[in-house]
């Protein structure tokens, strides 16, 4: 086993990506070998699904914070795949990489487990979308932009919408615990015993922006990590383990999580999570502004000791 710091050479990768744009990488590698790629992307409906590709990874890439369908058919396509004898990679969940491990181990069957901070059931998103786009057409969301966490809404190359993770209800709910599905708060995949081939998420604690974790479990795991062509830096795997949540333990559960669930019971989600988060954001300008006084002192006490 490995642990890398890597990344994707190509600046315009990284920015379309959620981290280092590693996963662009591993499945360009196996399309041109002539394999499948299986991962998650938006559907017409903007439902995350997992699909498949023999063609263009480019629609896959970037975070989806929401539990994702994996429908029947989409299996009985994969396991078609591979018994065929085609190579095919496969990225998701730990729990998703775990259910097609029951299958049985195919030689030609490469799986990555993404380091996970759970998963919002779908109807929150379809809710919240619905609220901010008053009905204009909405054929994309993104929730990162390289390292930023962010939310947007678009259609086409228009921008309809777009707030920092602290300023949406929905992003904010999410990262915070509050919003996640109720089995995410309890994990089984969160631990040292990944179900994947490689282990890939953020490096978290490494002084440098858009980077990827790469963690290899197998030989052909690791095969695949150095034919890509990303930047390989090999690491301490304690560095990355000193983030503990996806890793070595699963999300928090959130003190507002019992009450958020209460308002649930009689009110839309976007309506919910935003009567849960009210006092935040009232003190939220308040703790903005500390942050700016405490960063204005510290640089006036670093330029007084230079003088």
């Amino acid at each position: 086993m490995s642990c890398y710091a890597a990344w994707n050479p190509s600046a315009d990768d990284r920015m379309a990506s959620a981290s280092g744009g590693v996963a662009t990488m591993l499945a360009r590698t196996v399309l041109r070998e002539g394999g499948v790629y299986f991962g998650t992307r938006w559907s017409d409906t903007l439902c995350a699904e997992v699909a498949w590709t023999e063609e263009d990874a480019e629609p896959f890439r970037n975070s989806r914070y929401v539990h994702s369908v994996f429908k029947p058919e989409t299996r009985r396509q994969l396991q078609a795949f591979l018994e065929g004898g085609r190579k095919v990679l496969f990225v998701g969940t730990p729990c998703q990489v775990a259910s097609l491990r029951a299958l049985r181990d195919y030689p030609n069957l490469v799986c990555v487990d993404l380091l996970c901070h759970g998963t919002s059931p779908e109807e929150y998103l379809a809710d919240e979308v619905k609220f901010l786009a008053k009905g204009r057409p909405v054929t994309d969301i993104r929730f990162r932009e390289g390292p930023r966490f962010r939310m947007s809404l678009w259609n086409g190359t228009e921008c309809l919408d777009a707030v920092d993770a602290e300023r949406s209800p929905y992003l904010y709910g999410y990262l915070s615990g509050i919003t996640l599905r109720e089995a995410c708060y309890r994990c089984p995949f969160a631990s040292l015993d990944r179900t994947g081939d490689i282990t890939l998420g953020d490096f978290i604690g490494i002084d440098r922006q858009n980077v990827s974790f790469v963690w290899t479990h197998s030989g052909k795991g690791e095969n695949l990590v150095r034919a890509c062509g990303c930047v390989l830096e090999e690491r301490a795997l304690e560095e990355r383990l000193a983030y503990r949540p996806g890793i070595l333990e699963a999300s928090a559960r959130h003190p507002l999580r019992d009450s958020f669930v209460r308002r649930l019971e009689t009110e839309p989600f976007h309506s919910a999570v935003r009567h849960i988060l009210r006092r935040y954001y009232l003190k939220l300008p308040f703790q903005k502004a500390w942050k700016w006084l405490h960063h204005q002192a510290h640089l006036a006490k670093k330029q007084l000791c230079n003088r």
